[in-house]
C-alpha cells in the first residue's frame, strides 16, 4: 500500500480542504503507520486542529515546542501554525484528529467574538499549542460520536460544544492577548464597507482599484488592512463567497451548472467545478444530486 503525505505548496501551507463551505469541520482517525515513516512532515493550515490520541505515543512539534502525546492526551494547534507529527515506540499511532475553520465559531470578522477573542488568539504566538483536560477529551470523544449522526441539528450542537470549550480553554488565558491591537470603530467600519462592496458586487467582475477606493487607501493598502481583519485575502473571500451563493442557486432546478458559474461570477463553468470542489469534496453536479431527484 503506498503511504499517505500531506501535500503542501512551496511555504509548507497544506493544500487540502477540511470540511465544506456549508460546514468547515473534518474528523479522522488518522493511523500514523499509514504515513511514510510514520511521519507527517511539517505543514500549516488556516483552521484550528485538535488531535486526540487514541493509541501509541506521539509528539507533535508545534513552533518549536515539543509535546510528547500518550493515549488520552490532547491539544488545541492554532490556525496557521506550523507543526510536525512523529510516531514514538513500536506501537501504532492512531489519532482522532478535528480540524474545523475559525469562521465555525465566530461567524463574520466583523462579530465582536472574531474581534474581541479569536482574532488577538489566533496571534498569539504563546498560545501554538495548549494541551487539553481531561474534560476537554472527553468533548471532543463526544463531537466524534455525534459527527457520525445524520439527526437533524447535529452540526449546531457540535458548534455549541465547541464554542463552549473555546471558552473554557481561552478566557483564563485572555491575559496573554495583551500585546495584540484590537480594531477600532473606524476599522470595523471600513471592513464593513469592504465586505458589503463584495456582497453586493460579487458577481461582476470589480478592480482592486475601485475596492481600495472605497476607503481611500491604495490597493496594496487594502490588501494588508483586509487580511489584516479577516485572516483571508480578497480573492479568497470573494471565491468562498462565490461558491456559497452557487449552492442555494444549485438547490433549485431552475439554471444549469454552466449558467450558474457565470451568475455567480466565475468566467468559465471550470473555474467554478473546481473552487466548489476545493470546498465542498464534490462537485456541482453531485451536490445538486442530493436535493433534485
Amino acid at each position: 500500500m503506498q503511504s499517505i503525505k500531506v501535500q503542501t505548496d512551496q511555504n509548507q501551507r497544506e493544500l487540502s480542504e477540511h470540511g465544506t463551505l456549508q460546514f468547515p469541520l473534518q474528523i479522522n482517525h488518522d493511523h500514523l503507520n499509514d504515513y511514510s515513516d510514520r511521519y507527517i512532515g511539517c505543514h500549516w493550515h488556516e483552521e484550528f486542529e485538535m488531535p486526540v490520541i487514541i493509541q501509541g505515543k506521539i509528539r507533535y512539534q508545534i513552533q518549536g515546542h515539543s509535546f510528547d502525546l500518550n493515549p488520552g492526551d490532547g491539544i488545541l494547534i492554532n490556525s496557521r501554525v506550523p507543526h510536525t507529527i512523529m510516531a514514538l515506540g513500536d506501537e501504532e499511532p492512531v489519532v482522532l484528529t478535528t480540524i474545523f475553520s475559525p469562521t465555525l465559531l465566530y461567524g463574520t470578522p466583523t462579530s465582536v467574538i472574531y474581534q474581541n477573542f479569536l482574532n488577538p488568539y489566533m496571534n498569539t504566538p504563546e498560545l501554538a499549542g495548549i494541551l487539553l483536560p481531561e474534560d476537554a477529551v472527553e468533548v471532543m470523544r463526544r463531537i466524534d460520536a455525534l459527527h457520525e449522526e445524520t439527526s437533524p441539528g447535529v452540526e449546531l450542537k457540535i458548534k455549541g460544544m465547541l464554542c463552549n470549550l473555546f471558552y473554557e480553554l481561552l478566557v483564563y488565558r485572555r491575559h496573554l492577548f495583551s500585546s495584540v491591537k484590537f480594531s477600532n470603530e473606524e476599522a470595523l467600519s471600513r471592513l464593513k464597507i469592504l465586505l458589503d462592496t463584495i456582497h453586493e458586487n460579487y458577481a461582476e467582475t470589480f478592480s482592486l482599484t475601485e475596492l481600495a477606493s472605497k476607503i481611500s487607501v491604495s490597493k496594496e493598502g487594502c490588501c494588508r488592512f483586509f487580511k489584516s481583519m479577516t485572516g483571508q485575502t480578497i480573492s479568497q473571500y470573494l471565491e468562498d463567497y462565490r461558491v456559497s451563493q452557487g449552492l442555494m442557486l444549485l438547490q433549485e432546478n431552475r439554471y444549469s451548472i454552466m449558467q450558474i458559474s457565470y451568475l455567480v461570477g466565475f468566467g468559465n463553468p471550470g473555474r467554478f467545478s473546481a473552487a466548489f470542489a476545493r470546498r465542498m469534496n464534490c462537485t456541482p453536479s453531485q451536490y445538486r444530486k442530493k436535493f433534485i431527484s
